[in-house]
């Protein structure tokens, strides 16, 4: 495969992941009408952890996305080696804009307060924006590789 075979892979794994997300609030639309009620078996300090935690992991892979990919192309031998890693690099920084909304969904799903959906759900956007793959940014790594 060439590297331009690959930067294709990357952006149609990255749409199809962006689509995905949008999946969340129609799953928390549906919830809405149930009444699940499971924030009465959890103790409020219990949930109130559990936000803080995700609001901390979900905080912590914006810069972790941007160390991935250095760490991932690091001694390529090849362009499409180069190409290869930083499909991988932005489909795991998909995942992780993906795992965000989903730390949204579950914080919904035990406390019953829609806004921390919403909160995850944007901080989920934000990061699939900033991370998608371009082909500037890829050209670049390419060319510095080239040089050296």
């Amino acid at each position: 495969m060439t590297f331009e075979n690959y930067f294709d892979m990357a952006v149609k794994t990255f749409r199809s992941m962006a689509v995905g997300i949008f999946l969340y609030p129609l799953f928390v639309a549906l919830t809405e009408s149930f009444d699940l009620n499971l924030h009465y078996f959890l103790a409020r300090p219990t949930v109130e952890t559990m936000g803080i935690v995700f609001i901390v992991i979900s905080v912590v892979f914006f810069p972790l996305s941007n160390a991935l990919l250095p760490l991932l192309s690091r001694k390529c031998g090849h362009s499409c080696d180069l190409g290869k890693k930083l499909m991988i690099a932005s489909v795991i920084t998909a995942g992780m804009a993906e795992t965000i909304a989903l730390f949204g969904l579950v914080i919904y799903i035990v406390s019953a307060d829609v806004r921390f959906f919403y909160l995850f759900f944007v901080l989920s956007l934000v990061h699939l924006f900033m991370h998608r793959p371009k082909m500037e940014f890829w050209q670049r790594h390419l060319d510095i590789m080239s040089r050296d």
